[in-house]
């Protein structure tokens, strides 16, 4: 009978599944009570952006500001949204905005494409004047064709599917170029079949994956403890559900219950040598970060788009990771660790801070490391109210 202290962890609500919830729950005009919505800050921002717009009078001649800080997933619903339900009604200009490095981020893709279906918008952040601010003018949206790449981010082609059954005309979108974060795409499918049940009432957010890797990074290096996964499974429709497989892969135990998942630490870690993680990007932290203690290389391929999300995130881990003193290497797509088991012994345990660069998921995952260098010092801790709030309060409870 094993002797490990078992700890069960209840992770907030998927933010990404919460957002396309709200949006579809929105378009459809349907009242369903949404249970376990996340009390983050992308949905935060989303759900006061779509307030606001609710109580606007659109027959007037007022602009609307809507911030968005730095919501990538919430600034692009909120385009197509805007220029499908709001724009043909408002007579002056919507701009939707965000903090600074939100206003780096490319848009331009997907306000080309809702161009491409009747809509009015414009550009003007960023040096080549592709990113928000968004401005929305008055504009019908008719629909037709539209040719959008699905290389850059998986949330463009989410935020036109939501859209594409209520334009004017029939919506057909051609993806040129292999669509990255495939998964996410078909979480969007899958809620758009489920919001098109005349009968549905009621939706229960499943706990985010993504957020759940974290916990599982801890299992993995703690081998002392056995983790319990509340209100995660493998049936989960989230692609972030594969960090069972990955950590699984690396050494960890993995037992499945109906509504719950046991992870188990067996006190090694196996490098995950050469993974494509262009599925799955929002992992990439959590196994860079544990590939360090791996006794092997690890390259994580195929993760271009991170360089436009919250950080340039393969610049911020070779940034990070070098200071443990392991070797690192970088690519415009890729990823490479040098893994070493006896780090931690070599290092000066007082010396390290963590630069976070106001990234959530930079935060979180070098943050699990705490519970192996207690004076780890992770700057802008705060960060991680982007998409689990509780974070901190949940590595607490697994150190006790």
């Amino acid at each position: 009978m094993s002797s490990k202290k078992i700890i069960r962890i209840l992770v907030p609500g998927s933010k990404s599944i919460a957002a396309r919830a709200i949006v579809l729950s929105t378009i459809h005009e349907k009242k369903i009570k949404l249970k376990n919505i996340p009390k983050c800050d992308d949905t935060k921002y989303l759900i006061k952006a779509l307030k606001k717009l609710e109580n606007k009078n659109f027959t007037n001649n007022k602009n609307i500001k809507i911030f968005t800080g730095n919501a990538g997933t919430t600034t692009r619903f909120l385009t197509a949204f805007c220029a499908l339900k709001i724009a043909q009604k408002q007579k002056g200009i919507i701009t939707i905005y965000g903090d600074k490095r939100m206003n780096e981020r490319p848009i331009k893709e997907l306000t080309s494409a809702l161009n491409q279906l009747g809509a009015k918008i414009e550009t003007s952040g960023g040096k080549e004047k592709d990113c928000p601010p968004i401005k929305i003018y008055p504009a019908e949206l008719i629909g037709g064709k539209v040719k959008i790449r699905g290389d850059i981010s998986s949330q463009y082609i989410s935020a036109l599917m939501m859209i594409e059954k209520f334009t004017k005309e029939k919506t057909t979108i051609k993806i040129n170029k292999k669509l990255c974060s495939k998964s996410y795409v078909k979480i969007t499918k899958k809620l758009i079949k489920k919001f098109q049940n005349k009968n549905f009432k009621e939706f229960i957010i499943e706990s985010d994956a993504s957020s759940a890797s974290y916990i599982g990074e801890y299992a993995l290096l703690n081998p002392n403890k056995k983790i319990i996964l509340e209100n995660i499974t493998k049936n989960s429709i989230q692609g972030d559900i594969k960090f069972l497989e990955y950590l699984s892969k690396m050494g960890c135990k993995i037992t499945e219950h109906k509504n719950c998942t046991e992870i188990e630490g067996t006190g090694i870690v196996k490098a995950l040598n050469h993974i494509d993680m262009n599925e799955t990007p929002d992992l990439v932290m959590t196994f860079a970060v544990l590939a360090m203690f791996a006794n092997g290389i690890t390259k994580i391929t195929n993760i271009s788009n991170l360089s436009i999300k919250e950080t340039n995130r393969i610049q911020a881990l070779k940034n990070e990771i070098k200071k443990f003193g392991i070797k690192v290497k970088t690519g415009k797509d890729f990823i490479k660790i040098h893994g070493n088991p006896n780090f931690i012994s070599k290092i000066n345990k007082s010396s390290i801070s963590i630069n976070t660069y106001n990234d959530h998921r930079i935060a979180m995952a070098f943050g699990i490391l705490k519970s192996k260098i207690p004076k780890l010092k992770i700057k802008n801790p705060k960060c991680v109210s982007k998409s689990y709030p509780t974070f901190w309060k949940d590595l607490n409870k697994l150190q006790k």
